[in-house]
């Protein structure tokens, strides 16, 4: 289950929440701090009341790591031109929520491991402050810390579990390898599983340790979140592929509006391209194609300008467009889109434009 949270700001167009789990953690955080790590290392000279003082800013700059990390997957996922819904802190870290699957796996890949690397980066950072500070230091022990828990969390999103970062670089090495996103996402998914299996038995053997019951419960709570997490997703991907063999007329979006070339962008945005910012529109001029927008085009413009710039000004001309037959096998029909470097294509039946062929339809349902 996706963690809701309240909306507590917003960084860029990106709203950050934070769930009423992330109070337990953070409880948890300041509690370790306060009673465990700092006064073993600075030999507990200060106040019960400093170190919970500490401790606190040592939970909130833990909450910080934990968003560095998912602004690095959002960050990535806008370089893609993929939507950033929301990012939701919780009670197992985070969760930046995007609007759809990357369309390749090198996309799938760079997404999925920019958290882990930030996260490496971070846990250096913390650990030059923790050498510079001293680590028998009050300063110099948060930072020790935090370059511990940052490499953690790096390690451990790398273990090849669908959906963690892991099983999503996991995802993109099987979708390369195999071509099909969703039998990729079935294969990932079954991988996650077993790892959540995995998890569960390590939690129950650490149960068993009387001074590890916590860190037992904590693994099963880990497991169970997991294998919710993989089995939805292996559902969702059990649908029948289509064969690559399957005409283009399959999967085209059919009834795609027509834009004339003098249109403002302003206008173009508020009838159409905000409703299904993922579409593109063909152009047209007494009934003949001439080019082609998307919002990849519309979005080097400030929104302010938008009024004052027509459709023609920015357009795809028709002569670099990537066109396809209805009849087409979607093979043929990929290939074309990436010698053309195109994601879009119009589509054409003989001889009469009948709809657009979005890339993201033939990956999502191959």
């Amino acid at each position: 289950m996706i963690p809701q949270g309240f909306p507590v700001g917003r960084i860029g167009n990106i709203e950050i929440k934070v769930d009423l789990s992330l109070l337990l953690i953070a409880l948890i955080v300041t509690l370790s701090l306060a009673f465990g790590v700092l006064p073993q290392a600075t030999g507990g000279k200060l106040s019960t009341a400093a170190y919970v003082l500490i401790g606190v800013v040592g939970a909130i700059a833990f909450i910080g790591s934990i968003l560095w990390h998912e602004m690095a997957h959002a960050l990535l996922a806008l370089r893609y031109h993929i939507p950033v819904v929301q990012i939701v802190l919780y009670l197992f870290g985070g969760m930046a929520q995007i609007a759809r699957d990357p369309e390749r796996p090198g996309q799938e890949f760079w997404i999925a491991i920019a958290g882990p690397v930030s996260s490496v980066v971070l846990a250096v950072f913390f650990g030059f402050l923790a050498v510079l500070f001293n680590p028998a230091t009050v300063v110099g022990a948060v930072c020790n810390w935090l370059f511990t828990v940052n490499l953690t969390l790096a390690i451990f999103n790398l273990v090849p579990g669908f959906p963690l970062d892991g099983g999503r670089v996991l995802r993109s090495a099987l979708w390369t390898r195999g071509g099909s996103f969703r039998t990729a996402t079935r294969q990932a998914s079954r991988v996650g599983q077993g790892v959540a299996i995995g998890f569960a038995l390590l939690g129950l053997a650490l149960m068993f340790r009387a001074a590890a019951v916590f860190n037992g419960l904590w693994f099963m709570l880990i497991a169970a979140f997991l294998y919710d997490a993989a089995t939805t997703s292996y559902r969702l991907s059990r649908g029948a592929n289509l064969s690559m063999k399957s005409p283009v007329s399959k999967v085209m979006r059919y009834n795609v509006p027509l834009i004339e070339p003098t249109l403002p962008l302003a206008l173009l945005a508020w009838k159409y391209m905000d409703h299904a910012p993922d579409q593109a529109y063909p152009v047209m001029d007494d009934g003949a194609l001439i080019g082609m927008i998307t919002q990849a085009e519309v979005e080097v413009i400030p929104r302010l300008e938008w009024g004052k710039v027509r459709v023609q000004d920015l357009m795809v001309p028709r002569d670099r467009l990537c066109i396809v037959e209805s009849t087409d096998d979607l093979q043929t029909a990929l290939q074309a889109l990436e010698t053309a470097r195109m994601d879009h294509a119009p589509v054409y039946d003989h001889g009469h434009l009948v709809g657009m062929l979005n890339r993201r339809d033939i990956v999502y349902r191959t």
